[in-house]
């Protein structure tokens, strides 16, 4: 996945919604934390980038903490940084359900908190920004309709789906989508594999 302009767009309207966007004076206005979840695919590397560059635009100190893919890094990093008290987090978490409590904690201190990539519905936060990934799956899944009805006259037959990580909302989302359009067409066999961190080699193995 790319980082895309619309997407650094959505993180500068969070900003903005936060009161945080506003332009830079002389001196520096405070440090915002952004919790990356790992940075072994381009999408994050790039979000980085992307984000360090805005909020030194703005006037603030950008601090990227990597968690690695570890949930439990994850959880100590947003403590320790509660207690930095930041001018703002952006959190794009490793495990959405797990960092429920850091989110409220974090919050309950009075520290806005932008969830950036990764969404997590089951608790309040001040701005979200994340792709719709319901929708890639739709998208997917109309595009294979279109191909079994050109080759084969009707939806039948094995589709194999390869997937991002199982651990990812983002695959989790996509599957969603592309077999909630499929569910019409019983004569289609779905197979689904992950390709695990959503390494291109990994998929290039499967198929």
């Amino acid at each position: 996945m790319k980082f895309t302009r619309r997407k650094l767009m959505a993180v500068t309207a969070a900003l903005a919604a936060a009161g945080l966007a506003v332009p830079a004076r002389a001196q520096a206005k405070g440090k915002i934390y952004y919790m990356v979840p790992t940075l072994l695919d381009e999408f994050q590397t790039e979000s980085v980038k992307a984000i360090e560059k805005f909020l030194k635009d703005v006037g603030y100190e950008a601090v990227t903490l990597n968690a690695d893919n570890k949930t439990d890094l994850q959880q100590s990093q947003m403590n320790d940084t509660i207690l930095l008290k930041p001018a703002a987090i952006i959190l794009a978490a490793v495990d959405c359900n797990a960092l429920q409590p850091s989110v409220e904690k974090a919050r309950a201190a009075g520290i806005p908190v932008m969830i950036f990539d990764r969404q997590i519905t089951a608790t309040p936060s001040d701005f979200t920004s994340v792709a719709g990934t319901v929708e890639i799956g739709y998208v997917a899944a109309a595009e294979a309709i279109r191909l079994l009805t050109e080759k084969k006259g009707g939806v039948k037959g094995k589709i194999l789906q390869i997937l991002g990580d199982p651990a990812d909302p983002y695959t989790l989302d996509i599957q969603k989508g592309f077999e909630e359009k499929m569910k019409p067409y019983p004569e289609a066999q779905i197979i689904t594999l992950p390709a695990m961190q959503w390494e291109a080699s990994n998929a290039g193995t499967i198929a």
